[in-house]
């Protein structure tokens, strides 16, 4: 089981966007059956990632209705954006010096549930790591 940030659904189902090639990383989590965890908040990120490209132009209407359909199909499992949860956001958000709590939903859940998050953000992974959260890893660490 992962927790798997929106940016790296995005460098999947829009390749042409992507600094890395992480469709290796998917064929072996979908090997291993791994379980992928998300909170709620990462399919409104990533279906607004996918329409901010087709609004700029950068992919045409088509691709990204092909880029949502293969999104949808990726299966993470969508956990529900709790109390508990929020409250835990809001604390990392605190110790990740960051204005917004997004990212911090993220870590906060692998936190709670004691698993990996991989984000393609390598800011995000290595302020994680400033804070001793070995967990949170950068997706270009998995392509090895």
């Amino acid at each position: 089981m992962i927790v798997l940030d929106a940016n790296v659904a995005i460098w999947l189902v829009l390749p042409g966007f992507a600094a890395l090639d992480v469709s290796g990383a998917f064929a072996r989590w979908r090997r291993e059956r791994t379980r992928l965890l998300a909170p709620m908040l990462w399919l409104a990120e990533c279906v607004t990632a996918i329409r901010t490209g087709v609004y700029y132009r950068a992919i045409t209407q088509q691709e990204g209705e092909r880029a949502l359909e293969d999104l949808l199909g990726l299966e993470v499992e969508l956990m529900p954006l709790t109390a508990s949860l929020s409250r835990s956001a809001f604390e990392w958000s605190r110790r990740l010096g960051q204005s917004r709590a997004y990212d911090a939903f993220y870590v906060a859940l692998a936190e709670e549930r004691g698993v990996g998050l991989w984000t393609a953000d390598r800011r995000l992974a290595n302020a994680a790591g400033q804070t001793g959260a070995a967990w949170v890893r950068w997706i270009g660490e998995g392509l090895s």
